[in-house]
């Protein structure tokens, strides 16, 4: 990489990608990985990640054949080498990373950890739990013996002709092929089951079972979760993988464990900071944190609502109500009451409603998120004749009155969301915070937007992570360029 002419040549050791090849005497000559590591780079850099269109290029692009000094790689070769170099291509990301700490351009005094969900090749339409993937084969098996039901009677008839014919064999065809391609997939595979509390099945993926439906702002799609840390002084990628899970809590600990194979087991000590956004808030992963002395702050869910500047703010409201009218859940926004309501004594393990009435005790036994609750229940006849109940209850009154649970307070039970609580809504931590949008956000705005790399072209976890990790690499070489003249090295 040759930043200036002034300026000293640095060069990456590219020895990872030559044991892979073994053809110096049987064989033709292979092309040299740093060629067609020039020539990917490029395309990019310049948005295209197709491999027709990067070899095409390569034949009618002068900077393509400039890089490529003259040679024509096939798009197979392209393809192949962008997919099936996953060691290579990671040893290629944290060399140029090095390179980067010693240019200057990494501070490791912030990191900033999201995911960017990005469509891959796979269909949606595919997708389902097992017990759907069977209703759909069964589905297309009893189309197909109805066209040849009717095929059958009409045959005789004069409206009959080899066109029609045809075409409804080749439907039939395509129809019996589907369901077999179906069958054949739920024989070979198990059920996926959610990496969450809940443990319930998730939806298959014919096409590619790594990759996952995820709901975003953009609509569903199905494709892979990028999860990406950024430091906050230049915007420099330090870390990525991407993973088939739409959620975010679950993936947290395997990027803190990235960042400390990638900067070492001391990235992340207590004059580090880390953040991320509310996706990542979860009991277990502020446990976590807290006894791995990492210091982070991640907001819950509703920290924002306790925020007078955003509790206020007519933007914010007008954008709260947006979103409760494009909600799929038919409640438009209505939680009931929360337990603050309630007056509760903790000595007499007695509570009393906000109408007045007091509640059955249910026993300190019940445990959530590792944590124990007090648990109380209303009289079923007090909530039928209850003015509050519209508001008060979250769902319709069916057999039971309203519950609710209060957390036992001991000196072993520490909540770690409380603390975290605690650290958000200080002066110190809304400022740390408010680092997050700038340290990461620029980086997906720039792969994204100014590149147009907004889909992931291949199939798999392996081939989806190198084809984001050649992304990543082209962003931080894009940064030593940029910075240049402030480098150090």
């Amino acid at each position: 990489m040759a930043h200036s002419a002034s300026y000293r040549c640095v060069y990456v050791d590219l020895s990872a990608f030559h044991t892979l090849y073994k053809n110096q005497k049987v064989g033709r000559k292979a092309y040299a990985p740093a060629l067609l590591l020039r020539v990917i780079f490029y395309a990019y850099y310049k948005g295209i990640t197709s491999s027709r269109r990067i070899a095409e290029s390569c034949t009618t692009d002068l900077k393509f054949m400039a890089l490529s000094t003259g040679k024509r790689p096939h798009f197979t070769t392209i393809a192949d080498f962008v997919s099936g170099h996953p060691e290579a291509i990671n040893e290629v990301f944290h060399k140029v990373l090095m390179i980067c700490c010693q240019s200057g351009l990494v501070g490791k005094e912030h990191f900033a950890i999201d995911g960017c969900k990005l469509p891959s090749d796979a269909s949606k339409q595919w997708s389902g739990t097992h017990k759907d993937l069977q209703k759909k084969s069964k589905k297309l098996r009893q189309s197909a013996q109805k066209i040849i039901d009717n095929h059958l009677i009409n045959d005789n008839t004069k409206n009959s002709n080899n066109g029609d014919q045809d075409r409804r064999r080749q439907t039939v065809e395509t129809l019996l092929k589907n369901a077999d391609k179906i069958d054949a997939f739920l024989q070979e595979s198990t059920p996926r089951k959610s990496t969450g509390k809940s443990n319930r099945e998730i939806q298959s993926n014919i096409t590619d079972n790594d990759s996952a439906k995820m709901t975003t702002s953009k609509g569903t799609l199905q494709g892979y979760n990028c999860q990406t840390v950024s430091d906050e002084k230049r915007q420099v990628i330090i870390a990525t993988v991407c993973f088939g899970v739409g959620p975010d809590q679950t993936l947290l600990k395997p990027m803190i464990k990235k960042i400390k194979e990638n900067l070492g087991k001391d990235a992340l000590n207590h004059e580090t900071l880390l953040t991320a956004d509310t996706g990542y808030s979860s009991e277990i992963n502020m446990e976590y944190l807290y006894q791995e002395k990492i210091n982070a702050v991640i907001p819950d869910t509703q920290f924002r609502q306790r925020d007078p500047l955003f509790k206020d703010s007519e933007t914010v409201q007008k954008h709260k109500a947006h979103r409760q009218k494009t909600r799929k859940d038919k409640r438009k926004g209505k939680l009931g009451y929360s337990s603050d309501k309630f007056t509760l004594n903790r000595e007499a393990k007695c509570c009393v409603c906000p109408n007045g009435h007091e509640m059955m005790y249910h026993g300190d036994h019940f445990i959530i998120n590792n944590k124990r609750y007090l648990r109380f229940k209303s009289y079923l006849k007090n909530c039928r004749a209850c003015p509050l109940q519209k508001d008060c209850m979250k769902n319709p009154l069916k057999e039971h009155g309203r519950q609710v649970s209060f957390a036992v307070e001991s000196e072993s039970n520490t909540n770690y969301l409380d603390l975290m609580k605690a650290k958000i809504d200080s002066e110190q931590g809304k400022q740390q915070y408010s680092k997050r949008m700038w340290t990461i956000e620029p980086v997906f705005a720039n792969i994204t937007s100014n590149k147009g790399i907004n889909k992931l072209s291949l199939r798999s976890k392996a081939k989806v992570t190198c084809q984001w990790t050649l992304c990543c690499i082209m962003h931080n070489i894009e940064k030593l360029w940029r910075y240049r003249n402030l480098a150090q090295i």
